[in-house]
């Protein structure tokens, strides 16, 4: 059966190791006592605690918290059984508590005159010291100084407070300051702020890079120095020597290879004004950049889109005007004369009914107002329409116009009457830049991996230069070296390509060599 272990046990192995480890010199009055292992126990830090917590006086406290300590370690050794040990131990406890209460209230009330009594000879001191009666004068100086003493107290715990208020709203202003940071660095423009001085103060990551300078490293550097565009620095000088504080300037500047417009506005300090007209001073300015190239890009291209349709239409009106004119003065005296201008101006009117229809029909598909009917068609029955409405412009030229056409079952999902001036026009072009005797093929292949079909327009033609590859979609552009052989208004490969890609998201590919002719493909999803 096991030993239960003995209370006093653990007060003598820890009594051992104190004494043990404790210096070999002892006080006369500590060798005087009697051994007692229990003085640096458990039990003396116990009753050591409890006085420094309750603020107790050790002459009174210390031997009621002893005593029920020294009881608490005892009734371990009561066996729960035995009811009259039981009841005895309920009695003493009683007891000693009340006396420990009792003790515990002297020592408080003797530690309260002792504490009155500290200050009674702390007086006598300081009437001392001053050479006068104590009472009096010392106690009225005594009042001063615990009142002097209570305020610089109060003043001392408003100033932490203070301090601790400062040190969050540092803590905020920190926070903040990072999150501004981050949505300035983060805008699509580029930012730039100098002070009155024409040091950069803060510059976001885009503008950095198109300064060509370091985001963080260039603050507080002058703008001259890391900003070599004689141009830029010049529209910023003058802004920040501007004579009003609140005047906002926007100047347009080419630099870097784009187009940028700079809007530029006072830094100001909205809680301090000048004085005299209770303005905001400006220390520094904020510059916005916004490219703007392809705003440019796109003024300059309906500028040059109106310039040429002016000058097409106004070419087959003066031609319509002027044969008209002819007629009526009489100038044709015979029948085929007058045949001949009709036909002039019967021509000239279908070409200006084309680049107005051609016109049209690029403003409606780019604006998206074109009306679309979309159904399963079959491209070799459009295909061949074209060729035979396209045959007599052939024949006159002595041009071979072949075709090579896919199964009528297959079929696209597309706009019947676009999808065929998408193809009429690609092969009208190519009996046009194609010398008499030449030949042009139309021929339909089905790309079965893709489950698409294929339409290409190929001839014998004079070819397209490699330099003008890249342009030969866009509005009114043609070859300068090709304009003698027909005549054109650069409209109708841009609607091919709208009518193709924008409506039909299909693919419409180019290649050409000079001398050897030209191949145009029209690739569009099959109806499955």
């Amino acid at each position: 059966m096991a030993t239960q272990p003995k209370p006093w046990a653990v007060l003598d192995d820890d009594a051992d190791a104190s004494s043990s480890a404790g210096p070999s010199g002892a006080s006369e009055d500590t060798a005087s006592r009697p051994a007692a292992p229990h003085l640096r126990s458990p039990v003396l830090k116990f009753v050591t605690s409890f006085q420094s917590r309750l603020n107790l006086d050790p002459r009174w406290s210390a031997v009621p918290i002893g005593l029920i300590a020294i009881w608490i370690c005892i009734a371990t050794l009561i066996a729960p059984s035995d009811l009259g040990l039981a009841r005895w131990h309920g009695i003493v406890v009683a007891i000693l508590a009340a006396a420990a209460m009792t003790l515990l209230l002297i020592g408080r009330s003797a530690a309260g005159d002792g504490q009155d009594g500290s200050r009674k000879a702390i007086r006598q001191a300081l009437a001392q010291r001053l050479g006068i009666a104590p009472g009096g004068d010392v106690d009225s100086l005594w009042t001063n100084i615990e009142a002097h003493t209570a305020n610089i107290e109060q003043r001392v715990n408003e100033l932490v407070q203070e301090q601790r208020r400062l040190q969050l709203e540092a803590s905020l202003n920190s926070v903040q300051r990072r999150n501004l940071e981050a949505i300035l660095h983060g805008m699509a423009e580029p930012l730039l702020v100098v002070d009155r001085f024409e040091r950069i103060l803060f510059v976001n990551q885009i503008a950095a890079e198109l300064l060509k300078i370091s985001a963080s490293s260039e603050v507080r550097q002058p703008l001259d120095q890391v900003v070599s565009d004689a141009k830029l620095l010049d529209a910023i000088r003058q802004a920040c020597q501007a004579d009003s504080r609140t005047a906002r300037r926007r100047v347009e500047l080419d630099f870097a290879n784009r187009a940028f417009a700079l809007s530029m506005a006072p830094l100001t300090d909205s809680s301090a004004g000048d004085g005299a007209s209770d303005q905001p001073s400006a220390h520094g300015l904020v510059v916005l950049f916004r490219d703007v190239t392809r705003e440019r890009l796109a003024a300059k291209a309906k500028s040059e889109f109106v310039a040429h349709v002016s000058h097409e239409l106004r070419t087959q009106l003066s031609s319509i005007r002027a044969y008209t004119e002819m007629l009526v003065d009489g100038e044709a005296a015979d029948e085929k004369t007058r045949a001949e201008y009709y036909g002039i101006i019967q021509t000239s009117a279908d070409r200006l009914g084309r680049l107005i229809d051609n016109m049209l029909n690029i403003s409606r598909i780019e604006a998206g107002t074109v009306r679309i009917n979309k159904d399963p068609v079959a491209v070799s029955i459009i295909v061949k329409e074209v060729v035979d409405s396209l045959k007599p412009q052939a024949e006159e030229k002595r041009i071979a116009l072949l075709t090579d056409l896919a199964p009528v079952v297959d079929r696209v999902m597309a706009d019947r009457d676009l999808l065929y001036q998408a193809v009429l026009n690609l092969v009208s072009n190519a009996i046009k830049y194609t010398p008499e005797g030449g030949e042009v093929t139309v021929r339909m292949i089905t790309l079965e991996e893709q489950n698409a079909l294929r339409i290409e327009v190929s001839d014998t033609g004079v070819g397209i230069p490699a330099e003008d590859l890249p342009h030969m979609f866009e509005k009114f552009y043609r070859v300068e070296a090709n304009k003698n052989m027909a005549k054109g208004t650069g409209l109708g490969l841009n609607l091919v390509k709208n009518i193709v890609e924008v409506v039909h998201e299909g693919k419409l590919s180019l290649r050409s060599e000079v001398g050897k002719g030209s191949t145009f493909a029209i690739t569009l999803n099959k109806v499955t």
